[in-house]
């Protein structure tokens, strides 16, 4: 019996040896596993609309104690009335719903200046200061000047001020910090089949004393002979011959410096962040984000392979943020960026001779290409002999979504190295746009090891390794907050799901706090947003929220409970969640 005894603790302990040696791709236990705050989610709105954005942006009026929501299915603006919220954690946090709300529906057209009177589209953005409601509203011609609709906020229905005409698609709007200026990021996509492309531009209108009736319009036309110096710095460029350098640049999301004297916009596509003198009302300068090394941290690359994350040399990932957030240390402004990705790829409908015609690329599935820079690595053709080349092959980093824009160091079609969407991290940048901290590898490690198989699954099924070859998890939607004498950033990854919170009160040493997803990733589901209508399946109505989209930290003294707070929109599953902080 001793003999046995011995022989299985001997087992035993060589099983759990072995365990610990196959966690060579986790991150440090006392980073990944540390405990700091807590998030109690106590409050949930859903809209019973799945996969066509109904929760998209929300932003908070503490005068009154709502919130606004983007809601892009309906062309509308959700107002949730948070007066009354409980204090104790929801019961059923998958399908429960305790917050009611109500409509502003945007009008169809807008009366601008000199009576132009204009079609409008659907909303794409919301700010609020005080008692004023500012909504980014594209207009029915994505292409043609979008506009700014101003309303008076209270007790009762919004009413409506005026609207002001602002550059092409604008993505994003926000007021300064003494809310005397409106800031918007116009993104100025081309049309589907890329026949019209619009400058991308920045907007500001005046907004103290009174609403100016004009916007002023900083445009990168002064940037176009640079092309090359931006590049060198790291600027991406993937469009079409013939596009200058202002078609190029497309806007995407603002955030303003503490002491108000700067903004800074991300201009995703293009990997690169631009920075506005707000006093002078001036474009400063545009600065590439240059690219991250996954030879230094671990990746996962292939969406065929389960959980297998590895270095690469020679493969590189272009941050491209989506959302950026900026706050205050020492006098110094620091940039905080959701480092999502972005390709261009422009798909319309047509017939297969009306395609060729036009000399667009035609699939069977996809429709008419009219552009694209995104391959899988295994269509590029790579320079011999090459480091690539040992770990190449079709179920590897052959499917690793890549740019063929990027790579070709002497331009015989051969590519040296590789870049991929985006860098699955978040990101700390100094006032001139130089990176101080990126999170490297944590986010793809956290989840195998929280979630094993499930890791990287798409926010419309619950698949793990979906997203391995495309941007993983996803940090898209991004926030900064102070809680109890301390900064910290609110991360959400759109794919997965969830949010990642870290400790960020020295930008140079951020530490990791915790990470909470209000998903079931047992229940069987999908949503898919591209059929018309959007397809249900399975449990979706039980699976809890899907996709964040936009964030809002509510600090103590503007909570209704006394205690700081984060709005979630979840633009998949249609839900607000709101968690208490602890």
């Amino acid at each position: 019996m001793n003999y046995l005894r011995t022989f299985f603790t001997l087992l035993l302990l060589a099983l759990v040896l072995a365990v610990s040696s196959c966690k060579t791709t986790t991150a440090p236990q006392s980073q990944l596993n540390s405990q700091g705050l807590q998030l109690d989610l106590i409050a949930r709105h859903v809209s019973n609309q799945y996969g066509e954005g109904a929760a998209e942006i929300v932003a908070h009026d503490h005068q009154h104690q709502k919130l606004y929501v983007v809601n892009g299915a309906n062309k509308a603006i959700d107002i949730i009335s948070i007066a009354q919220l409980p204090t104790q954690p929801l019961k059923l946090p998958y399908s429960g719903s305790n917050l009611q709300s109500r409509q502003l529906i945007l009008p169809k057209t807008i009366s601008l200046e000199q009576s132009q009177s204009i079609e409008i589209g659907g909303p794409n953005s919301l700010a609020i200061y005080d008692d004023m409601l500012a909504v980014a509203v594209a207009a029915k011609n994505k292409q043609a000047n979008g506009v700014i609709l101003f309303y008076s906020i209270g007790e009762e229905k919004p009413s409506l001020i005026k609207g002001v005409s602002v550059g092409a698609l604008p993505d994003m709007v926000t007021f300064s910090k003494d809310g005397s200026k409106v800031i918007v990021a116009n993104e100025g996509e081309p049309s589907k089949d890329y026949r019209v492309d619009p400058e991308g531009s920045i907007s500001i209108i005046t907004t103290r004393p009174n609403i100016s009736s004009q916007a002023k319009h900083l445009r990168f036309t002064d940037f176009n002979n640079q092309r090359s110096e931006l590049e060198k710095s790291g600027v991406k460029f993937a469009s079409p011959e013939g596009t200058s350098v202002s078609q190029d640049l497309e806007p995407e999301y603002i955030t303003v410096s503490d002491d108000g004297s700067k903004a800074y916009v991300s201009l995703q596509e293009n990997n690169a962040i631009a920075i506005i003198d707000l006093h002078q009302e001036s474009l400063l300068e545009v600065q590439g984000l240059g690219f991250k090394d996954w030879g230094q941290y671990k990746i996962d690359v292939s969406n065929k392979d389960g959980v297998n994350a590895a270095n690469y040399e020679n493969v590189y990932g272009m941050y491209q943020p989506d959302a950026i957030a900026s706050y205050d240390v020492n006098g110094k402004t620091y940039i905080l960026s959701a480092n999502e990705g972005d390709a261009r790829e422009y798909i319309y409908q047509a017939t297969e001779a009306d395609c060729k015609a036009a000399s667009h690329t035609f699939d069977k599935e996809d429709g008419c290409i009219s552009y694209t820079e995104e391959y899988r690595a295994k269509k590029l053709s790579l320079k011999s002999p090459s480091v690539i080349d040992s770990y190449y092959h079709k179920n590897g980093i052959g499917r690793l979504k890549v740019t063929n824009v990027l790579g070709d160091e002497d331009g015989d079609g051969m590519y040296d190295k590789l870049y991929s969407y985006g860098a699955r991290s978040f990101s700390i940048w100094n006032q001139d746009a130089e990176l101080v901290f990126d999170s490297g590898d944590d986010f793809e490690q956290l989840l195998i090891q929280r979630y094993g198989e499930n890791f990287n699954s798409n926010e419309n099924e619950n698949k793990g390794d979906a997203r391995s070859d495309d941007k993983g998890a996803e940090p898209e939607a991004i926030t900064v907050g102070m809680v109890y004498g301390k900064t910290y950033a609110f991360i959400g990854l759109e794919r997965h799901g969830g949010i990642m919170i870290y400790d960020i009160s020295n930008p140079h040493q951020p530490s990791f706090e915790s990470y909470i997803n209000n998903r079931d990733f047992d229940k069987s589901f999908e949503i898919d947003d591209d059929a018309d209508p959007v397809s249900l399946k399975g449990a979706y109505d039980q699976v809890g929220d899907l996709a964040p989209e936009g964030l809002a930290f509510i600090d103590a003294k503007n909570s209704p409970t006394g205690k700081p707070l984060l709005a979630v929109a979840n633009e998949v599953s249609g839900s607000i969640s709101i968690y208490q902080i602890r």
